[in-house]
């Protein structure tokens, strides 16, 4: 609950001051299955993730969430996220991620942080579990970040879903077998 209520309010304060703000081009998609008579609505109801990343990055800080269950921080990568990742939970999901294999529950939050061989923070990856956004991948919101916050991608971003669907029977998550 607390986590909708900063969103909420993020979301609130975002609009107030989004003249002001330097928008840099970032496609951001919509569901796929949206009607033409609820696109706007649908839209609407899609978070930005300029505005995630102000909430699970500065306002509840996913630095004070835990560690994905069984898993350590600068742990070894796969390349494609950096030669060491670090994987938080946000505290709604962690009792899911520690008996792992089935599905999380909506507003989880998982923040991947990415880093290069010496070990410098390279890129900040999300997966947001929104009721309602993608029912054909599990509602799965997908957001890269530059190490400074800046958005890289959000939305149903094609290679996210494509390489996470491998995982699909595990609610996407490689860590959650």
């Amino acid at each position: 609950m607390e986590i909708k209520t900063l969103i909420l309010l993020v979301l609130v304060c975002a609009i107030g001051v989004s003249g002001c703000a330097d928008k840099s081009p970032v496609e951001k998609l919509a569901p796929e299955d949206a009607g033409a008579d609820n696109v706007a609505d649908t839209m609407e109801s899609i978070p930005a993730a300029a505005d995630l990343f102000s909430v699970f990055a500065n306002e509840s800080s996913y630095k004070d969430w835990s560690i994905w269950p069984g898993k350590e921080a600068m742990m070894g990568g796969n390349g494609v996220h950096g030669d060491y990742v670090s994987i938080y939970v946000s505290n709604n999901a962690f009792s899911a991620a520690e008996v792992g294999g089935g599905p999380m529950p909506y507003e989880t939050m998982v923040v991947k942080e990415g880093f290069n061989a010496d070990k410098e923070l390279t890129g900040i990856y999300l997966m947001y579990k929104l009721e309602g956004f993608d029912s054909d991948n599990n509602d799965w919101f997908w957001a890269s970040y530059s190490a400074d916050g800046t958005v890289k991608s959000e939305g149903k971003v094609g290679g996210c879903i494509n390489c996470h669907e491998g995982k699909k029977d595990v609610d996407y998550i490689f860590v959650n077998a």
